[in-house]
């Protein structure tokens, strides 16, 4: 009798860890190799944060340098985008509202729970750099209601204009207060090496969310001339190394690659779906027709490589194979080249791009102090590069760059920008925001095809993803690329 209790018992314990079992077996919503939300801490999270805002970043200039014309088609494929076929930048939407934007609205929530304000600070940044970037390309995006699915799954689409006046600038202002704060008592709560950009250090933190405004700041300053006066004042509290060691930027390792050596550098030259572009080149290889006439940038061969060549020429931006010159091309980025190294950096914000914002901020109220940004902000470009002080010596002193202060342009500026920032799109936003002037970008052209059955000269946004309007009934509906956002207005 007893022994039959002792089965009984022995049975029911047993059903009850099969059942329990067969219920942790069929929760297929828990995944049993992934942390739950509380085992999640801010300096876990952070890395990711910080990986997947340079993937974002540099998405958007894989799939976008071709608008600014610092990348040209190689393949015909390839060539439809350089050429304007009308294009929805789906990777880059993904990559930003899939991954960086949600991850860092957990870390910025997470630290203010927590009282983290470091943390909160730097999510806060990030946020507000990506989502700049990414208003900047298509004008309306959802964010007041986005990441919220227990809410809505169709958020509404915000304004440009309220992003940049109300959201972009609540979130810069909240970063710069949250880094101003003291370091906490405790060590544990403080930022450390998982912080892939600056390592913990926080001061640098604070002088990148003050360059982070004066961007925003310079954006503005055609919607109001007295956002050029706070640009400055912030690009004073900025990025102060003229070295490059404090830029906002990843860098990458041998054991993870970056991103332009994966994509272009190790690929055949005949299989590269884009090259260096004419008008990029000539702007720096001493043409005799370009702005520059036989004025050689050392920067160039840092650049981009032509295999040895005498010469160093570019690919017509619009053109397939053997049309119009593409075929002579014969620059790449390549292992050779600065960002082809499996260990160069993305970069998002960097001193030099912050001493042509003061200069242009400053050149119609204090041409000496513009200039002498306008020269600072060459003397980094040539440091952070590479260029050897002889070199950058010689590019410098020629009378086309120091020409004196009374005989600065705009053009001089904006342009020197345009090759300080290499493959970033920040430049793209520039040339909107003066509407592909011909005066300022000197030599520019458009696309010797154009795809958009000649309905766009030149192209204003990006299209938003082919996918999106099924899964969002609230997506704007637009004519096409050539319609002006609110901020080039």
């Amino acid at each position: 009798m007893k022994t039959n209790k002792i089965k009984i018992l022995t049975y029911a314990f047993c059903g009850l860890m099969v059942m329990s079992s067969c219920e942790k077996q069929l929760d297929i919503n828990q995944d049993p190799d992934r942390l739950t939300g509380g085992q999640v801490t801010e300096a876990g999270l952070l890395p990711s944060a910080i990986q997947y805002t340079a993937t974002s970043f540099w998405n958007v200039g894989q799939f976008g340098n071709f608008y600014p014309q610092y990348l040209a088609g190689n393949a015909n494929q390839a060539a439809n985008i350089d050429s304007y076929n009308p294009y929805g930048f789906d990777n880059i939407w993904e990559s930003a509202y899939l991954r960086a934007l949600p991850t860092l609205k957990d870390l910025r929530e997470r630290a203010e729970q927590n009282n983290l304000p470091h943390y909160a600070g730097i999510a806060k940044l990030l946020t507000a750099l990506t989502l700049m970037q990414s208003t900047d390309i298509w004008g309306d995006l959802p964010y007041s209601e986005a990441f919220n699915p227990s809410v809505t799954l169709s958020p509404r689409y915000d304004s440009q204009e309220d992003i940049y006046n109300n959201y972009l600038k609540s979130l810069l202002d909240g970063a710069i207060a949250d880094l101003s704060q003291p370091q906490p008592a405790l060590a544990s709560a403080r930022v450390g090496t998982t912080d892939l950009f600056y390592r913990g250090n926080i001061d640098r933190w604070l002088r990148a969310a003050y360059t982070a405004r004066g961007r925003y700041y310079i954006h503005l300053s055609k919607k109001n001339a007295a956002n050029a006066a706070l640009a400055v004042t912030d690009i004073d509290r900025g990025i102060n190394d003229a070295t490059g060691a404090s830029d906002l930027q990843l860098v990458y390792t041998t054991e993870r690659n970056h991103p332009w050596f994966t994509n272009l550098s190790v690929t055949a030259a005949a299989s590269r779906y884009a090259r260096p572009s004419k008008y990029f080149v000539d702007l720096l290889n001493g043409s005799l027709t370009g702005v520059y006439p036989a004025l050689f940038d050392p920067r160039l061969p840092l650049l981009v490589d032509n295999g040895g060549a005498a010469s160093y020429i570019g690919r017509p931006v619009g053109t397939q194979d053997n049309e119009q010159g593409a075929n002579l091309a014969n620059t790449d980025i390549t292992a050779n080249t600065y960002y082809g190294k499996t260990t160069s950096p993305v970069p998002i914000l960097t001193y030099a791009e912050a001493q042509f914002i003061k200069a242009e901020a400053l050149f119609s109220v204090n041409k000496l102090e513009a200039y002498n940004a306008y020269l600072s902000g060459i003397r980094a470009s040539m440091q952070k590069f590479g260029v050897s002080t002889a070199n950058a010596d010689l590019y410098v002193n020629n009378p086309l760059i120091s020409k004196g202060f009374n005989a600065l342009t705009l053009s001089d500026i904006m342009l020197q920008k345009y090759i300080a920032l290499f493959l970033q799109m920040e430049t793209w936003t520039d040339m909107r925001r003066y509407d592909y002037d011909t005066n300022i970008y000197r030599g520019l052209t458009p696309p010797f095809t154009n795809r958009t059955n000649g309905a766009v000269q030149w192209i204003q946004r990006g299209n938003y993803p082919d996918n999106e309007p099924g899964r969002n009934p609230n997506v704007p509906r637009i004519p096409n690329q050539g319609v002006k956002l609110w901020l080039f207005q």
